[in-house]
């Protein structure tokens, strides 16, 4: 896959068997919206909760984000750890279950993307990303289309979180969430 934007524009990293990647036009869409919300992203901080092929990790490294990235597949870490040294970077990634290691972080995030396994329960995603967000922080939630009212369901449990925007791209839907 190659990157879509920023410093290493054009790159391509390896993306490991058996994850499904974030289609380009998604993560071009991503950027742009996340620009316009904040501008420069210099001296911002961005979680991937579920790193998979780790491409939306290298996308915001390319733009100028700081990562954190969480992972439980040790293969997934691996690939990544190669990618990051063929472009001279040092994410931080963090190995074990994204929620339980998301409990231990305690710095705030800018942005937190969340692209879990489709068949996923989010509840536990958007309690977990309501205390991590920053007060001007945006949660991106990608899920399947078909699965958008249950996760939509979810959302509404949570207090703490409103939807702002949400985009759609075959399959896949994007929702855009901040604190309220």
């Amino acid at each position: 896959m190659q990157l879509t934007g920023g410093q290493f524009k054009g790159r391509k990293i390896i993306t490991p068997k058996g994850v499904r990647p974030t289609l380009s036009i998604v993560r071009e869409s991503v950027f742009n919206i996340l620009y316009s919300h904040f501008g420069a992203f210099s001296e911002m901080n961005f979680l991937d909760m579920f790193l998979g092929s780790g491409i939306m990790t290298f996308e915001a490294l390319s733009r100028g984000f700081r990562t954190v990235s969480c992972e439980i597949n040790p293969q997934v870490i691996k690939c990544a750890n190669e990618n990051a040294q063929e472009l001279n970077l040092c994410p931080k990634f963090l190995r074990g279950d994204s929620l339980k290691l998301v409990k231990k972080i305690d710095e705030k995030f800018n942005v937190i993307y969340a692209d879990p396994p489709w068949d996923y329960s989010y509840l536990q995603i958007f309690h977990a990303a309501g205390s991590l967000l920053s007060q001007d922080g945006i949660l991106i939630a990608e899920c399947d289309k078909k699965k958008k009212p249950d996760v939509l369901l979810e959302l509404g449990k949570v207090n703490t979180l409103e939807l702002f925007r949400e985009k759609n791209y075959g399959r896949c839907c994007l929702l855009f969430i901040k604190l309220n």
